[in-house]
């Protein structure tokens, strides 16, 4: 057998266990099965445990119980011929439960059916139409799926409501007397085939029709529904249902000139479209956007909520500008002042020393006073250099001018190993000449990268010209507390995440890698140059210069 013969046959065995073939289609499809294929026994006894489970549970068969009968029995029958002696009995034992159940199924309460979920809506559906609907008709009224339409209708025919009949692969469901007398005792509303042929009735969506005059012409049983109409089958005349559906309303919502919304109730809001016909009658839609108008309240208090939030964080941005203002002023204020008296500070100690040096009796300059000296100077570069404006990095780009980064990175190397002669690092700078750039940012830059990256790990310093860019690149030595953080959160831990903001202020740009060596992380970053002085030095920095006896300051840089 080919695959598309097979393909063929599993089609079958699923409507039938569906419950979507008769028992007509049903024998021929599992003889067939059967016959041609001994290797769908299996499946073939699927289907039938479906069939006789569905039988067992809703009645679905109604009336074809017995048919049903037949049809598993006879599938049993071809089984034991095909040497599928355990499938046969099992199978056999279907038809006996099927058999059991066709002599209960009277006895099944018609309370219990009309108690279930949907089966008043379909019953009023199929009255509505007032003929046969199709199960496609019932899933788009009712809103259910392929296999809950089953359910539904499978158990109106097991109490004997409704009868189905077949054309085709569509199946149509239709009162049966029974229905029609349970219909009228729930006082569901029953159109006359004869004359119930209008089309606004094969509408699967709640559709009303008025005369040019207003007079009413005709509405389906989803209109009622939808509307809640108390008299299930007539219609007011145009003005009067206006007024009628106005009062049960609690709130209107026009969204355009021939549409309009309405809530009901807390839950509820159904939407109305008017449509004027070729002969100046009035066609009106509706439909239930309950699902719509909620997702639209939730975006509604969303967007009221995002912009309360948007103004509490612009009153707060404000008071934070405030503040950062306040602080400018302040920390300008402190940086003079701590420069202006450790500028008076140093000149009073080197006034002391040449003061001590020239006399006689006391040739010798105490160390203490020549470290004191050196930690003034070095702390005048670190506030001077460390304590830069705030807004190098809130308003962009400083003033500027000309720089030379050999001669900024020697005075910090020497500010950072007076600050901690603990310290071992080393820099080479190349042939970068004197360049300009923005002055003030990118000091603060280099003297933040040296001075304070020293402290946390830095301990290699380059720097070279690479077309219109100075690029620096800084290793750090990542401190075991730092072994689960990634490169640049172990950057930032360490202080120098600060000058990112400073170099991407200016239009440079700021990188952190991995080197390979699980211990290393490197920053690489790149600071646009305007123009460059072809008589600048060079710099190479090495491990700390001995101790110098002269009492001239040690240089421990070399300019060339």
């Amino acid at each position: 057998m080919s695959a598309t013969d097979r393909k063929a046959f599993e089609i079958s065995l699923d409507r039938i266990g569906r419950g979507d073939a008769t028992p007509a289609e049903a024998a021929a499809a599992i003889r067939k099965a059967l016959t041609s294929e001994p290797s769908l026994t299996e499946r073939v006894y699927d289907v039938l445990r479906d069939v006789t489970w569905r039988a067992l549970t809703s009645r679905s068969f109604g009336g074809e119980l017995s048919q049903w009968f037949e049809v598993v029995r006879h599938a049993s029958a071809l089984a034991a011929s095909r040497n599928a002696g355990g499938m046969s009995e099992r199978m056999r034992a279907f038809a006996d439960l099927i058999s059991q159940s066709a002599r209960f199924a009277e006895l099944q309460p018609l309370e219990e059916v009309l108690s279930r979920k949907h089966t008043k809506s379909l019953l009023s559906a199929i009255a509505g139409a007032g003929k046969a609907v199709s199960n496609i008709a019932l899933m788009s009224i009712l809103g259910l799926r392929e296999s809950n339409l089953s359910r539904v209708t499978g158990a109106l025919q097991g109490t004997g409501l409704i009868e189905r009949s077949s054309s085709g692969k569509e199946a149509s469901f239709a009162l049966t007397d029974l229905g029609r007398r349970m219909a009228r005792k729930l006082d569901i509303a029953i159109h006359d085939p004869a004359t119930d042929r209008e089309w606004w009735h094969e509408a699967p969506f709640p559709l009303a029709v008025w005369a040019a005059s207003g007079a009413p012409v005709g509405a389906n049983a989803a209109f009622y529904r939808l509307t809640r109409s108390k008299a299930s089958d007539v219609l007011p005349p145009l003005a009067d249902w206006k007024i009628t559906i106005a009062k049960m309303s609690r709130d209107e919502l026009m969204t355009s000139n021939d549409t309009w919304g309405l809530q009901i109730d807390d839950t509820t809001w159904i939407q109305f479209t008017e449509a004027v016909m070729p002969d100046g009658g009035l066609c009106l839609l509706g439909s239930d956007v309950s699902v719509a108008m909620k997702a639209r309240s939730e975006a509604v208090l969303a967007l009221k909520i995002a912009k309360e939030a948007e103004a509490r964080a612009r009153r707060e941005l404000a008071d934070a500008q405030d503040r950062l203002v306040a602080y400018q002023s302040a920390n300008s204020h402190v940086r003079d002042e701590i420069m202006s008296v450790a500028a008076r500070s140093n000149r009073r100690v080197r006034d002391t020393i040449d003061v001590w040096a020239h006399t006689a009796e006391n040739q010798i300059v105490p160390r203490e006073l020549q470290a004191v000296e050196k930690d003034l100077g070095a702390m005048q570069v670190a506030v001077r250099n460390l304590m830069g404006p705030i807004d190098v990095v809130t308003e962009g780009k400083s003033a500027s001018g000309w720089i030379d980064p050999n001669r900024v990175v020697t005075e910090a190397m020497n500010t950072a190993r007076h600050l901690d002669p603990t310290i071992h690092a080393t820099a080479s700078f190349g042939k970068v000449p004197k360049i300009r750039v923005a002055v003030s940012s990118l000091r603060m830059v280099l003297s933040h990268m040296v001075i304070i990256g020293t402290r946390h790990g830095a301990y290699d310093f380059r720097g070279a010209l690479k077309g219109s860019n100075l690029v620096t690149t800084v290793r750090v030595k990542s401190p075991d507390e730092h072994a689960q953080l990634t490169p640049f959160e172990a950057v930032s831990s360490s202080g120098l995440g600060y000058c990112r903001a400073i170099v991407e202020t200016n239009g440079g740009a700021f990188e952190v890698r991995e080197t390979g060596s699980g211990s290393d992380t490197m920053i690489v970053f790149s600071w646009p140059v305007e123009g460059t002085d072809p008589h600048g030095g060079r710099i190479k920095f090495g491990p700390p210069a001995k101790g110098n006896k002269s009492r001239r300051r040690p240089v421990r840089g070399v300019v060339d």
